[in-house]
């Protein structure tokens, strides 16, 4: 019986441990507000979606956010909230379009990809692990603007 008990304690020691004893608990970090604005060949980015990943010690998730007709947006998080914490992160802007080239528009239930939609930003500002695009959010928030081509 004793063999068997041990191997259940490690897991059940694996499980706490692995489920976060720090970080800002269920609620998250606190976030402050973000905002900016892109230009895409110099001119507003319009339909534009921006990602902020956390990097180095930067908590948190993804923050996202689209643009307006006029390229500004406002990070939020998944949970609704407005903003992101403060710190380091790689920053992501894609435009999808379908093959006619009106904008990709989506209710949720269908990927880009899945309607035949096309990127067209490079992988250099559209693609996670190869972007060039970074950020740092400052104690307080601020704005961080964004400048990208279509080549």
């Amino acid at each position: 019986m004793r063999l068997l008990t041990v191997p259940f304690l490690i897991c059940g020691l694996l499980v706490l441990v692995s489920s976060g004893c720090g970080g800002g608990g269920p609620a998250g970090p606190d976030v402050v507000p973000v905002s900016g604005t892109v230009k895409l060949d110099g001119q507003p980015g319009a339909g534009i979606g921006v990602m902020f990943f956390p990097t180095g010690m930067t908590r948190g998730t993804t923050y996202y956010a689209n643009t307006d007709a006029s390229g500004k947006y406002e990070l939020q998080a998944s949970d609704g909230k407005k903003g992101a914490p403060v710190g380091e992160y790689r920053v992501t802007c894609s435009k999808y379009v379908m093959p006619d080239g009106s904008p990709f528009t989506s209710d949720g239930s269908m990927s880009p990809e899945m309607a035949g939609a096309k990127e067209m930003l490079p992988p250099k500002y559209s693609d996670q692990s190869q972007t060039e695009l970074k950020a740092t959010v400052p104690a307080g928030g601020g704005t961080v603007d964004l400048e990208v081509t279509s080549k």
